[in-house]
């Protein structure tokens, strides 16, 4: 059986590659575009958490790979690649129909106990609203209210009825080392951007929902004008915020 990477591998595999004519890599996204007007979101993780050391041999591959060059990075670890890999996965497997706003979706964990991957400061709050009893896990804020070290994460996951993942957990493997655990919880959201449109791939991991952005061409340039400028993309008008079912596919 073929592990995730190589699921992921096998369907860029069918897909047509094209040129890339531009590579953002901004503080809290990355930016793709190509030259037949692919476009794509990704993740970049947290230059607070280590830093975001820009490696010349790295860099130079980077800006001379097609489409496909740079979504065959996603195994990396090194920040950089990962964000532009993921960029890329998001350009060539965009999602598209069959979605809820996230709002309508949200009150499932209602009550519940959710074991959160990562201190993210435009979502917590949301989660809080809507009634979930979150348990954080970012060794930047263990201490602090619901806040734990990370290593504590596979205790939390075993704990809780939901979990909710970011791209991140891709990057350091721990959405795979938990499937086990993940395949016996109520539900696991993974948060993108930056996560390929697969939900039946990720669904044999224990991911239950995708929280993915939709990307409309017509704002294509104000998108890219937002990542450059480092801002974030929960934070713009352009990008829509939906939440696919796994289990529907």
């Amino acid at each position: 059986m073929r592990n995730f990477f190589e699921e992921l591998d096998a369907r860029i595999a069918e897909l047509e590659d094209c040129a890339v004519t531009r590579l953002i890599l901004g503080w809290h996204a990355s930016f793709v575009l190509t030259n037949n007007n692919k476009f794509g979101v990704g993740f970049v993780p947290d230059s607070l958490k280590e830093a975001h050391t820009a490696r010349p041999v790295h860099t130079q591959a980077l800006i001379k790979s097609s489409l496909k060059e740079l979504a065959a990075l996603y195994v990396s670890p090194f920040p950089q690649e990962f964000a532009a890999a993921s960029a890329a996965v998001s350009a060539l497997l965009p999602f598209k129909d069959n979605n809820s706003r996230l709002d309508l979706i949200m009150p499932l964990a209602r009550g519940d106990k959710v074991a959160v991957l990562g201190y993210d400061r435009e979502l917590i709050p949301f989660m809080r609203e809507w009634g979930w009893r979150v348990a954080i896990f970012d060794d930047r804020f263990a201490g602090r209210q619901d806040c734990f070290n990370i290593d504590e994460f596979p205790r939390g996951v075993r704990e809780a009825e939901w979990v909710w993942l970011t791209p991140e957990a891709i990057r350091d493997r721990r959405l795979l080392s938990n499937q086990n655990e993940l395949l016996n919880k109520k539900g696991c959201f993974l948060q993108g951007p930056g996560i390929p449109a697969l939900p039946e791939i990720f669904r044999n991991l224990g991911v239950t929902h995708l929280a993915a952005p939709i990307l409309n061409h017509n704002t294509c340039e104000l998108i890219e004008a937002h990542i450059a400028a480092g801002g974030s993309p929960w934070l713009n008008e352009d990008i829509l915020w939906r939440v696919y079912c796994c289990k529907t596919f």
